[in-house]
């Protein structure tokens, strides 16, 4: 059987551990993996077919976060680009496949990460939707004001964009044209999509990611029989000592590739 094609990003020249073993994961499941870089990357796992990320969006429009320096926000920008150019499957380099995924009959593929919010680290949505042009023309406008911000500070992020002071969306916090837009347009727009229940992508919650560094705990006590992906949070590991993880943690076997 032909699985959905999967469309990962990676600004850099060579992998992590986590990035090698969450990208040939999928490989490891049947999927054909394209990997979208700005340059040559030194480790490409096997089975992974490396991509002129320019096609998709030019380096030069390339852009961190201004508080951070992480490519988050930009990498929201890509992916939205990326699926309407190409269909199938957008993941983020920090997910790890255990269960083949395909897209459904709909051509909407999200889940849940916690209750009301949606996550798009594992992302497809059709071509010619309105949810997709939606977060493509927000992603493109670098003074972006969210509309589910409080109309006070609406009035106020206004004002400053008619002075010529707005804010650029790098210095928008975390999230602001990924989970927290998809989430805000889907309610106000496509309140019929079906979104996967949190244990389909997101059975780790961000908050205890340390349980993938307790060799006590199994992958069976973290996932369900319905399991397909887990995100790892990679932004919330960076916390942690990853020089010497256990092999016989839940993150030590993914970085060998053992479940």
């Amino acid at each position: 059987m032909n699985h959905s094609d999967i469309f990962a990003l990676w600004i850099g020249e060579k992998l992590g551990p986590i990035e090698y073993c969450c990208l040939k994961s999928f490989v490891m499941r049947g999927h054909r993996v394209f990997l979208y870089a700005y340059t040559h990357i030194e480790n490409l796992p096997l089975g992974v077919y490396i991509e002129n990320a320019s096609t998709i969006v030019p380096k030069e429009k390339i852009f961190r976060h201004k508080k951070t320096g992480s490519y988050a926000i930009f990498s929201d920008h890509f992916r939205y680009e990326l699926l309407k150019k190409r269909p199938g499957i957008y993941v983020d380099c920090d997910v790890y496949c255990i269960e083949p995924v395909d897209i459904p009959s709909s051509g909407y593929l999200l889940g849940y990460e916690e209750d009301n919010k949606i996550n798009g680290a594992i992302l497809s949505l059709p071509q010619n939707s309105k949810l997709l042009n939606s977060l493509i023309n927000i992603s493109k406008d670098k003074n972006f004001i969210p509309p589910w911000y409080e109309k006070k500070l609406r009035r106020k992020l206004f004002w400053k964009k008619s002075f010529g002071k707005a804010k650029h969306v790098s210095d928008l916090p975390w999230g602001v044209l990924g989970p927290e837009a998809i989430t805000w347009y889907i309610k106000e727009e496509n309140n019929s999509i079906e979104i996967q229940p949190i244990d389909i992508f997101y059975p780790l919650h961000h908050r205890c990611v340390s349980q993938l560094f307790d060799p006590g705990i199994s992958i069976r006590d973290i996932v369900t029989s319905r399991t397909k992906c887990i995100h790892l949070y990679n932004e919330m590991l960076k916390g942690f000592n990853k020089e010497n993880i256990n092999r016989n943690c839940i993150l030590g076997e993914m970085i060998r590739n053992k479940i």
